[in-house]
C-alpha cells in the first residue's frame, strides 16, 4: 500500500486492523501531529468512548508524552512517539490495553507507520511545489490553467461569468539589469503579496512566468480588482536601502458559455497589449474591435525572428499513457512562446507565420535538439527512457537535409533513436508523395519512429498508410470527445482502431478528458491515450514528478 502511495488515513487503519491476530490484540490508535495538536487519524477496535477518553487523555498530555525515549505508559495506555529519519515529530502510536502480543508488534507496526506518514509528507510538499512558484509561492502557469479550465466550465454550468485578468509589469526588466536577478525575485515576491491581499477569497492568483501574473475573478469584480492592483502598486517598495516605485499594464477578457479558456486568454493578452501599446500603467477591457486590429502580422514575424535569441521560447510537455496498464509511456514536446512584449502567443497564431516564412525549419530543429535534451536529463534522473515525441511541419519535411539534420541532432545529443517520434499531420500526403516516402525510409532505417497526428481531418488514404512506415496513428481528439459515459466506443473510432492494428501500428486517442473515455478506448482496443485527464502539458520540473509515479490508475 505505501508502494501504491495509497490514502495514508487507509493504511494506518490497515495496520491498527491487521497487527494483531485477534480482535482483542487491535486496540491500536494513530494520532498525527498537526501544529500544536494531535489529531486522531486512524484506530482499530476501539469503541466510541474508548477513542473519545483516549483523545482526550492524549490532548492534555502531550507534554508528558514527549520526552527524551519518546515512549510512554499512563492511564492504562502505550504510548510511542512516532519520528522522522532526523528526528522531527511525525505523529503518536497508542496501544490500548497493552498486551505482550501489543508490545512484540509495535516496533515494526510504529516503523512501517512512519515510513507511511514521512512518504505522505513528502509527496504533499511535491505536489505544492510542483503547483506554486518557487520565488512567490503564487500558482504557476501550468496549475493555473488547469484550475482556469475547471472554473470556466463550473462558470458555465451555473451560466455565470468570469473575468481573466494578464498583468504586466512595466520596466521590470530595468530592476533585473541595474540590482539584479536576485533582487528582482524580492521585488516579485512582494508585489505577489501586494496582489494577493487585494483579492476576494475564490478569486486566483499565478506568476505565469518573469513578471508576468494573472487572476481569475467574476465579471462583477474585475474592474474594481484591476483599480485595486493598480493602486497596490502605487506605494514604493522599501527593501534594503532601495525605494522600488513599478507600475503594471493589465488586460481583462471576459468568459461567456459557450467560449474556451484559450478564447478568454488570448483576448485577455491582445487587450494587454493595447493596454502597454497606449502608455502603460493602466488597465483596458477587451472589445470586439480589438481582434479586428491585432498586433501586426510584420511586427510577430520579427519579434519571431529573435524569439530564440531572445530565449522567449520553451517547451512543456504532455504525458501519453498505456491505456491498458495505466503506465507513462511517452512525452509529447509542446512548443510555446513567451514574449517580452505581449506574454505568451497562442501556438495556433505564431506557429502558420513560422510555415509561411520557413522560421520552422530553424525553430524545428531547436525543439528537436531541447526535446533531446530533455530526455537524456530524464534518463540520468530516472535511469530510464521515455518515448520523446516531437511535432514536425511539412515544410521541415520539404527541406533537402531535414533526415540527415534529425540524425546530426541524435548523434550530438546522445539520445537513443529507437525512443525519438516524429509527428507528422495528414497534410504530408499532398504533394510529392515520392519525396515523402524517401524522406520515410531514411528516418526508419536510422531507427526513427513516425506517427501520423490529428488522423481522420485530413487527406489521408489507405493506401498512403499501407506505404508508409508509420508505428503510431494518433486519432484526433474531435473523435475522441464524441465518446458518452456508459455507452460503447462509437463505430468511427472503433474503426480507426482496429484498421491501425491491422497494420500493425498503435492507436493513440488524442483528447481524452474523463474516466469513462479511457474505459471506453481501453475497452476497444486503443492502445495508448493524452489528454487532460492524465496531466496538461507541463513544464520538465513538474513531468518529472509524474515520472516518478510512473503512471496512472483508475
Amino acid at each position: 500500500m505505501i508502494a501504491r502511495h495509497c490514502d495514508l488515513r487507509e493504511i494506518l487503519e490497515t495496520l491498527c486492523s491487521q497487527a494483531g491476530e485477534k480482535p482483542e490484540q487491535r486496540q491500536f490508535a494513530f494520532f498525527l501531529l498537526a501544529g500544536e495538536h494531535w489529531q486522531l487519524a486512524a484506530s482499530g477496535d476501539l469503541t466510541a468512548p474508548s477513542i473519545a477518553i483516549l483523545s482526550r487523555i492524549v490532548a492534555e498530555d502531550v507534554s508528558r508524552i514527549l520526552f527524551d525515549s519518546g515512549h510512554a505508559s499512563f492511564d492504562g495506555f502505550d504510548a510511542r512517539q512516532l519520528s522522522s529519519g532526523i528526528g522531527e515529530v511525525l505523529g503518536l502510536f497508542v496501544c490500548l490495553n497493552p498486551t505482550v502480543s501489543c508490545y512484540s508488534t509495535a516496533d515494526a507496526v510504529c516503523r512501517l507507520a512512519e515510513l507511511a506518514i514521512e512518504q505522505h509528507n513528502l509527496l504533499a510538499e511535491m505536489r505544492w511545489k510542483a503547483d506554486h512558484d518557487a520565488v512567490t509561492g503564487l500558482l504557476t502557469r501550468t496549475a493555473f490553467e488547469r484550475l482556469l479550465t475547471e472554473g470556466l466550465s463550473a462558470s458555465a454550468n451555473r451560466e455565470a461569468f468570469a473575468a481573466l485578468l494578464c498583468i504586466n509589469l512595466d520596466r521590470f526588466h530595468l530592476i533585473n539589469g541595474v540590482l539584479g536577478h536576485s533582487f528582482g525575485s524580492r521585488v516579485l515576491k512582494c508585489v505577489g503579496m501586494r496582489f494577493q491581499s487585494c483579492l476576494k477569497s475564490g478569486a486566483l492568483l499565478a506568476r505565469l512566468g518573469g513578471d508576468e501574473f494573472a487572476v481569475l475573478t467574476t465579471e462583477a469584480d474585475a474592474m474594481a480588482v484591476a483599480d485595486e492592483l493598480g493602486a497596490a502598486l502605487a506605494r514604493p517598495f522599501e527593501i534594503d536601502e532601495h525605494q522600488i516605485f513599478i507600475g503594471a499594464s493589465i488586460g481583462i477578457g471576459f468568459f461567456r458559455p459557450g467560449s474556451s479558456p484559450e478564447l478568454l486568454q488570448r483576448e485577455a493578452y491582445i487587450a494587454l497589449y493595447h493596454a502597454k501599446r497606449s502608455g502603460k500603467g493602466r488597465w483596458l477591457k477587451f472589445k470586439p474591435s480589438m481582434a479586428a486590429t491585432p498586433p501586426e502580422r510584420l511586427e510577430m514575424e520579427q519579434c519571431l525572428r529573435s524569439a530564440l535569441a531572445k530565449n522567449e521560447m520553451e517547451l512543456h510537455y504532455q504525458p501519453q499513457i498505456d491505456l491498458v496498464t495505466g503506465a507513462l509511456c511517452g512525452a509529447e514536446a509542446l512548443l510555446r512562446w513567451n514574449t517580452q512584449g505581449l506574454g505568451r502567443i497562442s501556438p495556433s497564431a505564431f506557429i502558420p507565420i513560422l510555415e509561411e516564412t520557413g522560421l520552422i525549419v530553424e525553430i524545428g530543429l531547436w525543439v528537436l535538439r531541447q526535446a533531446c535534451k530533455q530526455g537524456i536529463e530524464w534518463h540520468r534522473e530516472t535511469g530510464e527512457w521515455l518515448r520523446m515525441a516531437v511535432n514536425v511541419s511539412t515544410v521541415q519535411l520539404r527541406d533537402p537535409g531535414f533526415s540527415q539534420s534529425v540524425q546530426r541532432v541524435l548523434a550530438e545529443t546522445g539520445f537513443p533513436h529507437q525512443f525519438l517520434e516524429l509527428e507528422l499531420t495528414e497534410s504530408i500526403f499532398v504533394g510529392d508523395f515520392e519525396r515523402v516516402r524517401r524522406v520515410f525510409t531514411s528516418l526508419q532505417s536510422a531507427g526513427v519512429q513516425i506517427a501520423i497526428d490529428d488522423f481522420g481531418t485530413g487527406q489521408a488514404s489507405l493506401s498512403y498508410l499501407q506505404n508508409l512506415p508509420f508505428q503510431r496513428l494518433k486519432i484526433d481528439r474531435s473523435f475522441i470527445a464524441t465518446i458518452a459515459a456508459g455507452q460503447r466506443c462509437p463505430p468511427l473510432v472503433e474503426n480507426i482502431i482496429q484498421m491501425a492494428a491491422s497494420l500493425g501500428m498503435k492507436s493513440v486517442a488524442e483528447g481524452i478528458e474523463r474516466l469513462s473515455q479511457w474505459e471506453v478506448l481501453r475497452n476497444a482496443g486503443c492502445n495508448e491515450g493524452q489528454g487532460y485527464f492524465f496531466g496538461h502539458p507541463m513544464l520538465p520540473d513538474q513531468f518529472i514528478l509524474l515520472q516518478r509515479g510512473r503512471g496512472f490508475t483508475e
